[in-house]
């Protein structure tokens, strides 16, 4: 069983890369509890995500953190949080690689790394133009795919095209994305979560760059298209902005198409481990190659708490509205757009472990290794 507090290794690590695997940090009873729960849902009807609202609150889910060491780690480590109430439990089935085109543009079996595409949480997805001729704004598209084009507009995920009305800020945030294991992942190529190590750097450096330009925060910001063209005449969701990917084409690999697909991390883990990201690390869950079973995770987005803030469930990327995309009540001198636009370009403002004690110690760490 993991320590109750992390190392300081292990808070160097988490600095350093932006993501840390925590090893049996959830006792057996409780991810045993998990799967069943999971399997007893995958069993109406062959179905797993068809009750998806009753599947996210079962208690199983949010046990996984509010009942095992996990949760005081995450408050000594981040700072107080909500409890979460619901959590995203996310399977992914064994499956060959495939000719089809998806809505990357090129075919699945093509991209490289088990399919590894990252993607930055809290993005509007949903339909796209079928080609590029009905693009009008590869910046910021507008035609009838998009509804309304504004904060009213919802993605088939869920998701606000933008979190405010001003239109500031096209990103929903939060502090933590969590991850607890339920099964066998220590091989790369059975549906691992991978991350690009390190990129929460750069991102945070990014958005401030679009802060300071006056202009959108997220996609349609500058320096990062809506939109992008892909494959022979196909559009896709621009997830993540070039000049974040840029910086990982060293061994960085191609498709047909010409496009360049990074090198990623593969997350690899055993049951009752954990793994804790910060919300501006790129990720991807991979495709399940390799395993003979279903891949399960359960995750969470957590927030620190954030005074006059909204109250934080657990499986949400856009927690500063409702989960069917409503406006919430807010104290009249507080601004939750503007709050989470100053945490995206100063996250570590929200971990309680970035003091300038450890900046100290971690100096004196690197000189001695």
């Amino acid at each position: 069983m993991h320590a109750p507090e992390l190392s300081l290794d292990e808070k160097r690590d988490l600095y350093r890369d932006g993501f840390i695997v925590l090893k049996e940090v959830v006792p057996r009873e409780l991810t045993w509890a998990a799967k069943r729960r999971i399997n007893i849902f995958a069993g109406r009807d062959g179905h797993l995500f068809k009750y998806y609202n009753e599947l996210a609150s079962s208690h199983e889910f949010p046990d996984l953190v509010n009942l095992s060491p996990l949760g005081d780690i995450l408050r000594k480590t981040m700072g107080p949080f909500d409890a979460p109430q619901r959590a995203m439990p996310m399977v992914l089935y064994p499956r060959d690689p495939s000719p089809e085109i998806g809505g990357y543009g090129v075919a699945d079996k093509d991209i490289p790394n088990f399919g590894f595409a990252p993607h930055l949480d809290g993005q509007w997805a949903g339909a796209l133009p079928r080609n590029q001729n009905e693009v009008d704004d590869w910046e910021s598209p507008r035609t009838e795919h998009f509804g309304t084009g504004d904060a009213r507009a919802r993605g088939g995920n869920n998701t606000p095209f933008f979190q405010d009305p001003a239109c500031r800020l096209a990103l929903g945030s939060f502090t933590a994305f969590v991850g607890v294991c339920l099964n066998d992942q220590t091989e790369y190529g059975r549906g691992n979560l991978a991350v690009l190590r390190g990129a929460h750097h750069a991102v945070e450096d990014f958005f401030r760059m679009q802060r300071d330009s006056g202009g959108v925060v997220g996609p349609e910001g500058t320096g990062w298209p809506r939109l992008k063209p892909v494959g022979d005449g196909q559009v896709a969701i621009n997830h993540l902005p070039d000049a974040i990917r840029e910086l990982y084409r060293e061994g960085a690999e191609y498709t047909p198409d010409g496009s360049m697909w990074p090198q990623p991390t593969p997350i690899l883990m055993d049951e009752g481990d954990a793994v804790i990201t910060l919300h501006a690390i790129p990720h991807c869950g991979t495709r399940n190659e390799l395993g003979a079973e279903p891949r399960m995770n359960v995750y969470f987005r957590l927030r620190r708490e954030r005074p006059g803030g909204a109250r934080v469930v657990g499986d949400s990327d856009h927690p500063d509205r409702g989960w069917n995309g409503e406006f919430l009540e807010y104290p009249g001198d507080y601004d939750p757009w503007q709050v989470a636009i100053d945490k995206l370009c100063d996250h570590w403002s929200e971990w309680d472990f970035m003091t300038s004690d450890f900046e100290r110690q971690i100096q004196t760490l690197e000189k001695s290794s």
